[in-house]
């Protein structure tokens, strides 16, 4: 078994679903314009890792209207139980046990260097191992 991270954003955003989904939205209106073309618009999650793009097949976004447990937006993950625990603890920690968002994305190279910033008005919980 091959072990991954996957880094972990969790909170609570109330932003319209057209706005919260549009921080994640890659520009594909140009097929011919490449992302390091100064005229490619990069989207804000890829500013806020501090990239110019990232791969929609490693990232997971869950969101609810109203408030739910931590625990059932981290059945959504291929991880352990103990880790399961230790992101719950890690978010206790944060302040809340309760979100109504959360997101994912699996990349192992990835450093996220603004551990304080809000990402799309949610917090970083941090990296941890998965079970793929």
């Amino acid at each position: 078994m091959c072990m991954s991270k996957v880094h972990i954003w969790a909170g609570i955003n109330h932003d319209d679903t057209d706005v919260f989904e549009k921080y994640f939205e890659l520009d594909y209106s140009d097929p011919d314009l490449d992302i390091d073309d100064p005229k490619y618009n990069v989207c804000q999650f890829c500013k806020d890792i501090g990239e110019r793009w990232y791969d929609e097949d490693l990232i997971g976004v869950f969101r609810t209207e109203e408030l739910r447990n931590i625990k059932e937006f981290l059945g959504e993950l291929s991880i352990s139980s103990e880790v399961g625990i230790e992101i719950q603890d890690t978010c206790i920690e944060k302040g809340f046990e309760s979100i109504n968002s959360m997101f994912y994305y699996m990349d192992p190279e990835l450093v996220i260097s603004d551990l304080n910033k809000l990402y799309n008005k949610l917090i970083y919980i941090g990296v941890f191992d998965t079970d793929l």
